[in-house]
């Protein structure tokens, strides 16, 4: 068994290969997995910080945007935009990567700089 044993998956297990248990056993089984299934199927809330940062993010991609044909250093981008004004290079530099992993943004290098412009669409 290479995959992870979730409590899920031995609580299943235990169901499937219980043959003289109780019907209570097998009923409080069962309930606790479809509360797990109950548990991961709703949509996780986002804190406040989440929040923040992913907003961040759209200002960050229409001024990419809006600058197309330019790629900007992390600093350029804390000079530029009024909403990253305060903000650490580290945290700008942090929501960059999860754009460029997210193919909203690209990086790219010049004479050892590394340069952010928006994905070029087609």
């Amino acid at each position: 068994m290479n995959d992870k044993m979730t409590n899920r998956k031995a609580l299943t297990y235990a169901i499937d290969n219980l043959t003289d248990a109780p019907a209570e056993v097998i009923a409080k089984l069962t309930k606790m997995v479809e509360q797990l299934d109950k548990k991961n199927a709703s949509p996780k809330k986002l804190t406040a910080q989440q929040v923040k940062n992913e907003e961040l993010k759209e200002v960050i991609v229409d001024f990419l945007t809006d600058n197309a044909d330019t790629g900007f250093t992390v600093s350029d981008l804390l000079k530029a935009i009024a909403e990253l004004e305060g903000d650490s290079n580290q945290h700008v530099s942090a929501l960059m990567r999860q754009l460029v992993e997210a193919n909203k943004v690209e990086k790219y290098s010049e004479k050892r700089r590394t340069y952010f412009r928006i994905v070029a669409e087609g």
